[in-house]
């Protein structure tokens, strides 16, 4: 019998070293809820930001009470209608002034009658939608998908399972978030790979996380949750479901570290920077090109109460400004140890062609390497039936 765990085929590494590849597993995920954004970036009406839904440039956007998403491409003839990474303001292409409404019709086309011989309502020119759905304040987006296929009505609500209350209470934002972005010359997947590694730590973070020594398996609970997983450094089997419960009703505390992983960019990360203060950070790993990825991340004090001392209470004004500088200094240390293996192992990516030997500090590779063959096998099923209509 092979040692370690297993479960992660000889192929695992395919869309990696190619861009034809890495188009085909894009196009299959681009039908999968894929956090987008943050609510408090479309909190006005007109307000809207730019993101990529599976390599494609898309923007969601705030029309009153409601939020609505498109492609980032003119119907007219391609140009890109948002520019930069967010704004306020109507749909109006910058090529041809073609203006856009809600719905993302174009009503407002120069020289319609003269140049297309109808009104702009009969030419009936559309941008191409995509769906758009929120947890607390993290924005999630997908493309339709043909509705006989199973995940296609899904909400996202059914999606997230357990972590629904989980993710919503989490990314409730106390205080404006410290935003980091940084590119990574590595696939998305090597990147999240080393996120679900507990074993790395001496090796790669000898200043930090490899002052612990080696994590020890019977001290961590590891979970899955539908397609997604999490790990908490605590022994309670049962320490997801009451956590949710908690999260649900308004009753959880910070304690201990926890890291939920959902499929298929997203990690939302809970800890202690000292004391009994806590941080949270939302964590994406953007797919870009087959050796091409960019982080983004948000930092900012966990929304919990925490068992801290009056003295601590009294004297956070002073001390909050410096902590937040410090767990933004250190997230950015870990992210570029960690982008640097990332990085090395991209190189030798076509050499990659056997299943790697996988223990039990790194059993979440091998539940997030199933779940990601799942959505390929359920999105492929979706183009097929999309190409016979």
């Amino acid at each position: 019998m092979a040692p370690g765990i297993g479960g992660i085929p000889a192929d695992w590494a395919r869309a990696m070293t190619g861009p034809q590849a890495f188009r085909r597993e894009q196009e299959r995920l681009s039908h999968v809820w894929t956090f987008l954004g943050l609510t408090s970036d479309v909190a006005r009406d007109g307000d809207w930001f730019r993101a990529s839904l599976a390599t494609r440039s898309v923007f969601v956007q705030r029309f009153g009470d409601e939020l609505r998403g498109f492609e980032n491409r003119c119907a007219h003839r391609g140009y890109p209608l948002r520019t930069a990474d967010k704004g306020n303001g109507t749909i109006v292409c910058g090529f041809h002034h073609w203006r856009y409404d809600q719905t993302g019709r174009a009503l407002g086309i120069p020289l319609c009658e003269e140049l297309y011989g109808v009104i702009p309502r009969e030419l009936d020119a559309r941008l191409a939608p995509i769906e758009v759905a929120t947890c607390g304040s993290l924005v999630f987006g997908r493309f339709p998908a043909p509705t006989d296929v199973p995940f296609a009505t899904e909400s996202l609500e059914d999606f997230l399972g357990l972590g629904f209350p989980i993710l919503a209470a989490m990314s409730q934002m106390p205080a404006a978030p410290i935003y980091i972005t940084n590119p990574v010359k590595a696939n998305w997947k090597l990147c999240l790979h080393i996120t679900f590694d507990d074993y790395h730590g001496p090796a790669v973070h000898p200043g930090t996380f490899g002052k612990l020594g080696y994590l020890r398996r019977y001290n961590i609970t590891y979970a899955r949750f539908g397609l997604h997983s999490c790990s908490i450094s605590h022994t309670d089997p049962q320490a997801l479901e009451k956590m949710a419960a908690e999260c649900r009703d308004g009753t959880f505390r910070s304690s201990y570290y926890r890291i939920f992983q959902i499929m298929p960019t997203l990690i939302l990360s809970h800890f202690r920077s000292d004391g009994q203060f806590w941080f949270c950070v939302v964590e994406q790993y953007v797919p870009i090109a087959h050796d091409r990825s960019q982080l983004r991340a948000w930092l900012y004090p966990a929304p919990f109460p925490a068992d801290r001392s009056p003295r601590d209470e009294r004297t956070r004004t002073l001390t909050d400004p410096i902590r937040r500088l410090m767990v933004a200094h250190y997230f950015r240390k870990i992210a570029r140890e960690d982008h640097a293996v990332c990085e090395r192992t991209q190189e030798i990516a076509h050499q990659l062609g056997e299943p790697p030997i996988i223990g039990a500090l790194e059993e979440r590779i091998v539940w997030f390497e199933e779940s990601y063959r799942q959505l390929m096998e359920g999105a492929a099923s979706a183009t097929a039936t999309a190409e016979r209509l």
